[in-house]
């Protein structure tokens, strides 16, 4: 019986030797970052080209955002996301081209409750000496948070942001536009993405405070930029909006023919000998349904008060070849995205 009592001790000890290793394993937020944030109003577009949008690691965040900005390194940035113990961060951004508005969202998930605060701690310290910060902004029934008015006079952006932590998770809300108009909108937008977000997204029982010894705080002495960050992110986002609007420039009632339309008929890739012999012809009679708005980087279309997403969504009124499967934005045809896996629609 003694080997088998020494192979059982020998199990033991190698059990309480991984537990340790298994503990301190960075844990993965559930649910997922992508499926935290808030949906946004009405009347917003996602911009995938934004510089944040998706998912971001401590280091992403700060050799991306941070360049310097505000007397802190990116180094001292990562530093302190890492000290308080960041996990993951989610972004997205929405624009709004009727009133030139846009809207920011991120989560940054930490391992603890008291790192997500102390990150909020260094946050609050860092924004609140930043040139563009005016005066903080208040709202109710949300604990730990901290709202601030921002000005660039540079590139003509005010906003509103309200950053504050639930669980071991840190929201940042950033509503921006060209004139001070937002406050309502960062306010109504904070308040939903609270309500919406779950307790944690690592169970408490895995917080580091929470073991024995419990673990010490962050580094919130340490530099952590994001509203000069932000403020150019935001402030690249209003000039897209401001170029987009510019190409609304076809008169009321009336059919502004596009580049690609010959006066009167068909478009011209669609002609015989133009480059795109397999198109489908396409009949003259067509040609002023067909007249689509595009925006300067092709993704957008304008509908007579905002812009749609060309990835999402054809246009109603664009030309379509004969099987449906295609429409004609003015300068080539594109497929017809299918909602739910469905085929075409005509």
């Amino acid at each position: 019986m003694a080997p088998v009592k020494r192979l059982a001790l020998a199990a033991t000890v190698a059990l309480f030797a991984v537990t340790p290793l298994t503990a301190s394993a960075t844990p993965s937020p559930s649910p997922s970052l992508d499926t935290v944030l808030a949906q946004p109003p009405s009347g917003f577009t996602e911009l995938t080209t934004s510089t944040l949008h998706g998912e971001f690691t401590a280091h992403d965040w700060a050799t991306s955002n941070s360049s310097g900005s505000g007397g802190v390194s990116p180094t001292e940035t990562e530093n302190t996301l890492n000290s308080d113990g960041f996990v993951d961060g989610y972004g997205k951004t929405y624009v709004q081209t009727s009133q030139t508005h846009a809207l920011i969202e991120a989560i940054m998930a930490f391992k603890g409750g008291q790192g997500a605060k102390s990150a909020l701690t260094a946050l609050e310290a860092s924004d609140k000496s930043d040139p563009t910060y005016k005066h903080a902004d208040t709202i109710s029934g949300i604990d730990n948070y901290y709202g601030a008015h921002f000005v660039d006079t540079t590139s003509n952006t005010i906003g509103d942001l309200f950053v504050f932590s639930k669980g071991n998770d840190v929201f940042l809300i950033v509503a921006a536009s060209t004139k001070d108009d937002v406050l309502s909108l960062a306010t109504s937008q904070a308040t939903s993405q609270y309500n919406s977000a779950p307790s944690s997204t690592i169970p408490t029982s895995q917080w580091p405070e929470n073991a024995t010894p419990a673990a010490s705080g962050g580094g919130a002495a340490l530099g952590f930029v994001i509203l000069a960050a932000v403020v150019v992110i935001a402030a690249g986002i209003l000039a897209f909006v401001v170029r987009s609007r510019r190409r609304v420039a076809a008169p009321v009632g009336g059919y502004t023919p596009m580049a690609g339309y010959p006066m009167g008929g068909t478009p011209m890739d669609a002609q015989p000998g133009y480059g795109m012999a397999q198109a489908p012809p396409v009949q003259a009679a067509q040609a002023p349904a067909g007249a689509v708005q595009m925006s300067d980087d092709g993704y957008y279309w304008w509908d007579g008060q905002t812009w749609k997403d060309a990835t999402l969504e054809a246009p109603p009124q664009a030309q379509r070849s004969p099987d449906g499967a295609q429409w004609y934005d003015g300068k080539s045809w594109r497929p017809v995205p299918q909602p739910g896996g469905q085929g075409p629609t005509g």
